[in-house]
């Protein structure tokens, strides 16, 4: 299976945006499958389910892109400069696709609450607009990896 379609089962099976796109992008050799379920928990649903920040599916993407090409140890700087451009061209490609990076914006509704979060599924925005966002960050990915 190749990442694009994992990122994708892994969303359709109970995962939040965030980890399925680092847990199909993560470097396998050097993080396990859980770990990266673990890390990557926290950055789904805007942030924590807030809804407030940035879309899991580009926090997702955003770490697996550090996870390849970061500053690995402090004398690295040059990579981190280089990482944050990656992770810049990364976000103005998405935001150009999606029209933002912002969960609350792609959503059009801030889940943060549970009104707004039954809303949300009522809606099927998870099975629409989230689903496109992981399928674009992963599409990015494939580029940028």
């Amino acid at each position: 299976m190749d990442r694009q379609q994992k990122a994708l089962d892994l969303f359709r099976h109970r995962c939040n945006c965030s980890q399925a796109v680092f847990t199909a992008y993560r470097q396998p050799e050097h993080l396990d499958e859980e770990s990266a379920l673990k890390i990557a928990t926290i950055f789904g649903g805007g942030g924590a389910g807030t809804g407030n920040g940035l879309c899991g599916a580009v926090a997702g993407a955003l770490m697996a892109l550090s996870m390849r090409y970061g500053m690995g140890d402090l004398q690295a700087t040059d990579a981190k400069r280089a990482t944050y451009e990656l992770g810049c061209k990364f976000m103005d490609d998405f935001a150009a696709a999606m029209g933002s990076c912002s969960c609350e914006a792609i959503l059009g509704i801030n889940i943060g609450t549970p009104e707004n979060l039954l809303k949300a599924r009522e809606m099927k925005l998870f099975e629409t607009r989230c689903e496109d966002a992981v399928k674009t960050a992963s599409q990015l990915l494939e580029r940028l990896l």
